[in-house]
């Protein structure tokens, strides 16, 4: 339990940590909470193709043609969206692939722990169980195979 002297010093830290106030710390800390971009301000998140985006962007526009500035909110708007909703194929291909290989890793454990069996051994001097491999051949394969496994 926190003593009532040490709520008080936290409180005062808390009052003096208040974030970034540069325009720099604060450009610099923006993408702390970023997990997939879907609802950032910035459209186009670091590491994303920058050139990619306005060839996106010129494309729509040259398609749309907008006549005049509500037009171009809404070209833009379609722009950014097309954009976001790419993002969201390549997170949700990521989650799939990434689900997929947790199964199959999860799957070769398991045939590598299926050769092995466990024992109760009532000698205290051995620590009370013994574990030994059913099928070395077998085992050795599974094993190698998980060790293939791209991490």
């Amino acid at each position: 339990m926190t003593s009532k002297r040490q709520t008080v010093a936290n409180r005062a830290n808390a009052r003096r940590s208040t974030g970034p106030k540069s325009p720099e710390g604060k450009h610099a800390v923006r993408l702390n909470g970023l997990r997939h971009g879907l609802l950032s301000r910035d459209v186009v998140l670091p590491g994303e193709d920058a050139a990619g985006f306005e060839e996106l962007r010129n494309a729509v526009r040259a398609e749309l043609a907008p006549s005049g500035p509500v037009e171009g909110f809404l070209a833009d708007r379609v722009v950014n969206a097309i954009w976001r909703l790419r993002r969201l194929e390549r997170a949700e291909a990521a989650l799939f692939h990434w689900h997929l290989y947790t199964l199959a890793v999860e799957r070769r454990s398991e045939t590598v722990g299926s050769f092995v069996e466990t024992i109760y051994d009532p000698l205290p001097m051995l620590g009370g169980y013994e574990t030994f491999i059913k099928d070395k051949t077998a085992h050795e394969e599974a094993k190698e195979h998980l060790d293939r496994a791209p991490m």
